[in-house]
């Protein structure tokens, strides 16, 4: 294993799983001094049963709630000042988020607004570089859907992305009783994203043995796990799995430098209605090929977390970097045949248009990896006959 000469990595998050996590959640208030959380929620997201399945955890207790379940689909600027009056005014000291996605930017959007304001300086991609200092306590109750974005310092608050390790959840509960039967296409999405977030981190040089360590389990939870998602095999459990595997690819995600699966895939988002894991699922052998041109024994350490140490190790060096490459097509395989939106074999299979998908490329024209997004958008277009070849 290769040791960067410089890297950094944090993940202060810190994770409860299993059938009674929520039953911890008043004890992990407790450490912070907090009783008086805010709960938000967004009903339709995730049910009236899941919410009082939380609001029952904190039954003996003893601690003051608020509550606040209509929380919309897309972060709303407009709503945050009133969501902040209703922390102040109900003496709130912490914030409780059941979800995944815009739901929970909005929690961390507004526990940095109630611990230390919105007043901060911007980098030129509109993040907030300044730091907002310690937070007050954010739990994240995680339910299926999501895509690792949840556990990191990111936050979409509607008009700008926020970017600080102080918006990192302090605890996630993973429970089976928050595994909503959510759609199928939802869920696979959400995990895709994970999925080539966690390669994109396992490939990056500058990342760091940590990093590394979070992605092979990414990798490893996703793979195994979401097959048995979809054919409805112990779902609740195989839920667990997946989003346990979503959570460590956001830790190693934000730890990382995101990838060009990541932010190809990004720009043709915005020329089709087809979701975003499904167009980094078209991407991401070829980029995973390409890789493999030069650092093939890089590549063939992907092979580890997606058989395990048996087949790994009994499979010839020079055979394991193509051998990768199959598993992700077969792994895809797998979730077509049970998926009644397919995840497409190459570009010329969604409706990008030739005009939207070169516009992406030419975006990423000044980049020094400007030949290697060519290939592998020229790959992506012919599918797995380009890997073949």
């Amino acid at each position: 294993m290769r040791l960067p000469e410089a890297f950094s990595f944090s993940s202060p998050l810190k994770i409860n799983c299993g059938s009674r996590a929520l039953e911890n959640l008043p004890t992990e208030l407790a450490a912070f001094n907090a009783n008086a959380p805010l709960i938000l929620a967004n009903r339709d997201q995730v049910g009236k049963k899941r919410v009082n399945t939380l609001i029952d955890a904190f039954k003996t207790s003893g601690l003051t709630l608020g509550i606040y379940d209509r929380l919309p689909d897309q972060p709303q600027p407009d709503l945050m000042p009133v969501l902040a009056r209703i922390y102040r005014d109900g003496g709130c000291d912490s914030v409780v988020v059941l979800g995944h996605g815009s739901v929970v930017d909005t929690a961390k959007c507004l526990n940095l607004m109630v611990s230390a304001g919105f007043q901060g300086r911007l980098d030129g991609a509109g993040r907030d570089v300044t730091d907002p200092g310690p937070l007050r306590p954010l739990m994240l109750v995680a339910t299926a859907g999501g895509n690792g974005d949840e556990v990191t310092g990111f936050a979409d608050d509607g008009v700008r992305r926020l970017c600080s390790p102080r918006l990192i959840p302090t605890v996630a509960f993973i429970d089976p009783s928050m595994m909503k039967d959510h759609d199928d296409r939802d869920v696979v999405d959400g995990a895709l994203i994970a999925l080539v977030h966690a390669v994109e981190a396992f490939l990056d040089d500058t990342a760091g043995p940590m990093c590394r360590a979070y992605a092979h389990t990414a990798i490893s939870l996703i793979v195994k796990h979401l097959p048995a998602v979809l054919r409805k095999t112990d779902r609740k459990k195989s839920l667990c799995a997946a989003v346990n595997g979503q959570v460590a690819a956001g830790c190693a995600f934000f730890s990382s430098t995101p990838g060009l699966c990541h932010l190809l895939a990004t720009r043709l988002k915005e020329g089709t209605d087809l979701p975003l894991g499904f167009l980094m699922a078209i991407l991401l052998p070829h980029m995973v090929a390409e890789v493999g041109v030069n650092q093939p024994e890089r590549v063939g350490e992907l092979m580890y977390p997606m058989v395990g140490a048996d087949i790994f190790a009994v499979t010839a060096a020079d055979l394991k970097t193509p051998r990768t490459i199959a598993l992700f097509w077969e792994f895809f395989d797998a979730l077509n045949a049970e998926l009644s939106v397919q995840i497409p074999s190459a570009i010329g299979d969604t409706d990008l248009t030739g005009e939207q998908i070169e516009r992406a490329q030419s975006r990423l024209a000044s980049d020094p990896s400007d030949d290697l997004v060519a290939r592998i958008l020229e790959g992506a277009r012919r599918g797995v006959s380009a890997i073949d070849n």
